[in-house]
């Protein structure tokens, strides 16, 4: 009898200090089995409840979010190291939970603009396959054919015009692997043939563009190239096939903006009725002031100040009327940069009262004070400059102001404001705000020495100076290519070529060819414009032997589609 109470007691003491220590072991999903230690008897970890509910998102890791560290929890967080290429050792660490969290946000936002992405395309799908027009640019087979590997571009290279340029432009197009890349070379090809005429080719191209977006931006861009080459009966019809209302928008107010600047605006009128036809369709009324403001500044270049006011008076009904407040300020900034463009820059402040948010208030200052120094007022144009509080914004404002002062005949303050327009670019931070600002400054020198009569070697000598403060390769070499042609201009032929010297050398500096073409490019358009017919083909000529000798195909269509362009812009023919 003592022997079994003896062993009923024994017994009963280790069922009692079985219930009392809790299992010998915790389940864990999977199957899988953690044997307790000292983390089992710890409050959950912060950090590493992060760093499950991050691994989790990140889809490294199945078990719970309970903020204790076990072998599954180990092992995700060493293959997310390894994977990642950082130092492998399994720890939780506030700073892994950081970076965890960094990329699991990156992640949702990616997987966000995916969702985004398809309904864009689908949208713009179901809208070109809603006309019959623009239904066969998304019909056929889309495979691109290969490139014709026995073509000879060289007697094209040796006489260039458009068309064997923008031929070899196709082909090199062909031969781009990714599909993205593809489209976008093809869109700008197609840009080219639209400006040089060559309308039914254009078309071609947008056919095989797979992104129906680009398909829909690629006839925006048509018609606007069209407008640009003088072919506003053809830019219009053009705008008519585009289906989304937005994108019509865009082309018809370029059209419209092109035909305000020209002497004969017999058109004007009905482009302008095709445009308001197209803003009715128009659903957001945010966008719908944006383009109402806009196209008061058309019709204001065009002479008709009456009119432009109505235009800006409807668009600040419609501004006021917004709700909630948040979207009646972007609204209303939209109405004042109109009002500052159109002449008015003192209504512009005023209105500018009325909207809370400072960031807007920006674009607008800059508006005003650049049409105050164009009004002659330069004194109410620097006190807005000074109310702009970004001094990246202030620096290149305050450079314009200069010019103004320049033509004005003001310049020994035009060059105070190029001082403080200087100072203001020295103190700013992010490195291109300032080698844009910094080369602002240098062409305000520029225009100066230009304008003002006497010597103005003091004036290239200064803006070579500050050249020095400008980093961008591209930006400088464009500076200072621009520096001695003015200094040849102007009969400093030594100064001029030591200049030269110092252009090639930045230029040399310059690692994509595509953009050492691009900078041509636009120098012989600028050349041009300034009658400048030598030196803008000489430009031309350097942008072409670079051409002929870029290997890539991606970045070959596109110089090539840049080169047909800017021939194109010097001989408007083909």
């Amino acid at each position: 009898m003592r022997m079994r109470t003896r062993l009923f007691l024994v017994l009963l003491s280790a069922v009692t200090l079985a219930l009392w220590t809790g299992p010998s072991f915790s389940a864990r999903p999977g199957g899988s089995v953690l044997k307790p230690g000292k983390e089992t008897l710890k409050a959950p970890d912060p950090v590493v409840r992060r760093i499950q509910q991050a691994l989790i998102q990140l889809k490294h890791y199945y078990g719970p979010a309970n903020g204790r560290f076990s072998p599954e929890l180990e092992k995700a967080i060493r293959a997310y190291q390894k994977k990642t290429g950082q130092r492998v050792d399994g720890r939780a660490t506030k700073a892994l939970a950081n970076r965890l969290e960094t990329a699991s946000k990156v992640q949702a936002l990616l997987q966000r603009l995916k969702k985004v992405r398809g309904q864009t395309i689908d949208a713009a799908r179901q809208a070109l396959m809603s006309r019959p027009d623009t239904r066969r640019l998304l019909e056929g087979d889309k495979r691109e054919a290969a490139a014709d590997p026995a073509r000879d571009a060289a007697p094209c290279f040796r006489n260039p015009t458009a068309r064997c340029l923008l031929t070899e432009a196709t082909q090199s197009a062909r031969a781009v692997f990714k599909p993205e890349m593809r489209d976008w070379a093809l869109g700008e090809v197609l840009v080219a043939q639209a400006r040089a005429g060559l309308s039914q080719e254009a078309m071609d191209t947008a056919r095989r563009i797979q992104d129906p977006r680009l398909v829909m931006a690629a006839l925006r861009d048509i018609a606007k190239s069209q407008a640009r080459a003088g072919r506003g009966a053809e830019a219009l019809a053009a705008s008519e096939i585009i289906p989304d209302p937005l994108r019509r928008l865009e082309a018809l107010e370029a059209i419209a903006s092109i035909q305000a600047q020209k002497s004969e605006t017999g058109d004007l009128p009905k482009i302008l009725g095709r445009y308001m036809q197209a803003l009715e369709k128009v659903s957001d009324k945010g966008k719908k002031v944006a383009f109402l403001a806009r196209l008061a500044v058309i019709i204001s270049r065009s002479g008709d100040g009456a009119a432009a006011a109505l235009r800006l008076a409807e668009a600040e009904r419609l501004a006021r009327a917004l709700s909630p407040a948040s979207r009646r300020g972007p609204a209303l900034r939209h109405v004042a940069s109109g009002l500052a463009e159109t002449g008015n820059p003192k209504r512009a402040l005023a209105l500018l009262k009325e909207v809370e948010d400072k960031t807007d208030h920006t674009p607008v200052l800059v508006t005003a004070a650049a049409a105050q120094a164009r009004a002659g007022n330069a004194e109410e144009a620097l006190a807005t400059a000074a109310a702009i509080d970004a001094k990246r914004y202030r620096a290149v404002v305050l450079s314009r102001i200069a010019i103004a002062q320049a033509v004005a005949g003001e310049f020994a303050a035009a060059r105070e404001t190029v001082d403080k327009a200087y100072g203001a670019a020295e103190e700013i931070k992010m490195p291109f705000a300032s080698d844009y600002a910094h080369n602002q400054v240098a062409l305000a020198l520029l225009e100066i020495g230009r304008k003002e009569k006497g010597d103005a070697r003091l004036d290239y000598e200064e803006a070579i100076a500050k050249a020095k403060g400008v980093k961008d390769d591209k930006l400088r070499a464009t500076l200072l290519w621009t520096i001695a042609a003015e200094q040849r201009r102007g009969g400093f032929a030594d100064a001029a070529s030591w200049t030269e010297k110092q252009a090639k050398a930045a230029t040399e500096k310059i690692k994509s060819a595509l953009s050492r073409v691009w900078m041509f490019g636009d120098m012989a358009v600028r050349r041009l414009k300034a009658r400048k017919k030598e030196a803008a083909w000489a430009a031309f000529n350097r942008a072409l032997s670079l051409t002929e000798n870029i290997k890539n195909n991606w970045s070959r269509a596109r110089a090539l589609a840049k080169t047909a362009t800017t021939l194109i812009e010097l001989t408007e023919k083909l």
